[in-house]
């Protein structure tokens, strides 16, 4: 029985480096060839797309592959050493670009492309004031220069207002409940709505003040 023990684990062991070699060929033919360089990401509402738009180094690349999470790729043609693809999407997961040979072969390096390049960023709810009449509510948000803020009550649209500077307020009435549910969006254009922030909740009377350090 010992022997039989001895001879699996160097079975094991055998087949163990095996795969280790196999896995090691298989990463080393992944060679870098090529760059690829994204310019500029712009987002279209109407049909909640991505568009890229970009160049390579060399004209070894001869399509461009964009994934974003578990979805169907995208691929696009090069021209020129130039492309631009779009992906239609929903939420604000990464996504990732690369390039390939003719054969779909990755000759380039993996590219990230966050949520900040194209989606909104979120507002700061600073001031939440209704020390006022009764049912009213005042609302100070820092937010992206030229987009406009919508605020939300119970998930539907309430008021919306275009803000050149990064200050918005809100005087909104008809707050009464005492657990409102507000929310705070913010876009500008050619890119996606910011995730909504809310907008904290405030006994009647009160005033809260946030400070943001970064």
């Amino acid at each position: 029985m010992k022997l039989n023990w001895q001879l699996m684990g160097l079975l094991g062991l055998s087949l163990g480096s095996l795969v280790t070699a196999g896995t090691i060929t298989a990463q080393a033919k992944t060679t870098i060839k090529a760059k690829l360089t994204t310019s500029a990401v712009t987002y279209q509402a109407a049909n909640k797309t991505a568009t890229f738009t970009g160049k390579t180094s060399n004209g070894k690349v001869k399509h461009i592959v964009v994934t974003y999470g578990k979805t169907k790729h995208t691929t696009t043609t090069v021209k020129k050493q130039q492309f631009k693809v779009s992906k239609a999407f929903t939420g604000y997961r990464n996504f990732k670009l690369y390039g390939t040979t003719a054969k779909g072969k990755r000759i380039t390096k993996v590219q990230t492309i966050t949520s900040a390049r194209y989606a909104t960023q979120k507002p700061l709810v600073t001031r939440t004031d209704r020390s006022g009449v009764t049912g009213s509510l005042m609302v100070t948000a820092q937010v992206p220069a030229a987009s406009v803020a919508t605020v939300y009550k119970n998930g539907r649209f309430l008021t919306k207002q275009y803000n050149e500077t990064t200050t918005a307020f809100f005087g909104l009435t008809d707050i009464t409940a005492t657990k409102y549910k507000l929310t705070v969006t913010a876009k500008k254009a050619d890119r996606k709505a910011s995730p909504a922030v809310t907008v904290p909740v405030v006994k009647p009377g009160l005033i809260m003040e946030t400070n943001y350090y970064y």
